[in-house]
C-alpha cells in the first residue's frame, strides 16, 4: 500500500516537473524573442531548479550515450508537430547538432542547448523547418503585420505581469 502511494506521488511529481520544464523553456524563447535578459535569467533559474529536481527523482542525469532525456524527447515532439520530419537522415542533424552544443559547453537540457540545437538544424540542416518570423506568422494568422505586432506587445505584456502563463 505504501508503495503504491510513493509510485503514484512520485509519478505526479514528475510529471508536474515535466510541465514545469516545457513552461520555463518557452517562456526562456519568449523572452529570447522580445530580448528580455531579466525574463530570460527567470526562465532559466526556473528551469535549472526543476531540472535538478526531476533528475533526482528519475536519476535522469545519468544516462547513457544514445538514450533521449525526457526534455529532448518533448523538444522533438514540438518539432515534430510544427512540421519537421523525424527522418534517420534529420535524426543525425539533431545528433550533430547535440554534439556542437555539447563541445561548445552548453549544459544538456537547457534553454541554451535547445536554443543552440534548433538553429543548427534550421540553419544547417536539410531546411524543411525555417524559422518562423513574425512577418510570416501575421500572414498564417490571416491578419496585417502591424495587427501582429500590436497584439504580440499586448500578449508578452500580459506574460509579464502574470495573466497568462
Amino acid at each position: 500500500m505504501a508503495d503504491d502511494f510513493t509510485h503514484q506521488a512520485v509519478g505526479q511529481a514528475i510529471k508536474d516537473l515535466e510541465e514545469n520544464l516545457i513552461q520555463a523553456s518557452r517562456a526562456y524563447e519568449d523572452a529570447q524573442r522580445y530580448d528580455d535578459p531579466a525574463s530570460a535569467a527567470y526562465a532559466l533559474r526556473t528551469y535549472a531548479a526543476a531540472q535538478r529536481d526531476y533528475d533526482a527523482l528519475t536519476g535522469a542525469g545519468q544516462q547513457q550515450r544514445g538514450q533521449l532525456s525526457n526534455a529532448q524527447r518533448n523538444f522533438l515532439s514540438r518539432r515534430q508537430a510544427g512540421g519537421d520530419e523525424l527522418t534517420p537522415q534529420r535524426m543525425a542533424d539533431y545528433a550533430r547538432a547535440h554534439d556542437k552544443a555539447m563541445a561548445a559547453g552548453l549544459t544538456a537540457d537547457t534553454p541554451e542547448y535547445f536554443s543552440a540545437i534548433a538553429n543548427h538544424v534550421d540553419h544547417l540542416g536539410d531546411g524543411r523547418q525555417p524559422p518562423l518570423d513574425e512577418r510570416e506568422a501575421a500572414r498564417l494568422c490571416g491578419i496585417s503585420d502591424e495587427e501582429y505586432a500590436i497584439q504580440a506587445r499586448k500578449m508578452w505584456g500580459m506574460k509579464q505581469r502574470g495573466e497568462i502563463p
